[in-house]
């Protein structure tokens, strides 16, 4: 009988034991999983700023045309000086967001980047493609065109999307992201 309750006594604290090993085990899955959120997190932020601050830097607009269609008596008409250079400017101020996070994003690249130019019920859509800006003009009417977030276009805007891998925390994989923005351009509204 004696020997009987020591063998059950030696089982009992085998199973402490393991009972603390799957305690510390949780805590330490929980504590790496919380990190990658948080990391994760950091970097959703920053590129969201990132690419707010580029896309509304992106807006350049003709005011030479815009005076010329007598936003004293009406609704302005609202064109970008030159869509090209606003594809150059938000490119530029992404690249410069990018280089002051070292480590922090890593193969990033451009996926698209629009311009929706209204003029009465007409849109001007010049798409940018790809790292290298293939450039695609189309039109369409104001009320049927969406941009890619879902919104209707009613004045003139722009759309950036940049895709970007970051460093898993748990096991050194890269995860791969992207993010967007739709920004309108309001005046006199």
């Amino acid at each position: 009988m004696k020997s009987m309750a020591l063998q059950k006594k030696k089982a009992s604290g085998a199973f402490g034991y393991l009972f603390m090993f799957m305690t510390v085990m949780i805590v330490v899955i929980i504590t790496l999983y919380m990190a990658q959120v948080s990391k994760l997190m950091t970097h959703q932020h920053h590129v969201d700023d990132s690419l707010a601050d580029a896309v509304l830097a992106s807006l350049v607009a003709d005011d030479v045309y815009y005076f010329e269609t007598y936003e004293t008596l009406g609704t302005p008409i609202v064109r970008f000086k030159n869509t090209d250079e606003s594809c150059r400017i938000f490119r530029a101020c992404m690249m410069d967001a990018v280089r002051e996070t070292d480590g922090f994003y890593y193969n990033f690249s451009f996926d698209t980047f629009v311009c929706y130019e209204v003029e009465g019920s007409r849109i001007t859509i010049t798409e940018y493609l790809g790292n290298a800006a293939n450039k695609r003009v189309t039109t369409g009417r104001v009320g049927s065109e969406r941009a890619p977030t879902g919104e209707i276009v009613r004045e003139t805007s722009a759309y950036g999307r940049v895709r970007f891998d970051i460093k898993s925390v748990i096991n050194g994989d890269m995860v791969t992201k992207t993010k967007d923005i739709y920004c309108t351009l309001e005046i006199n509204n």
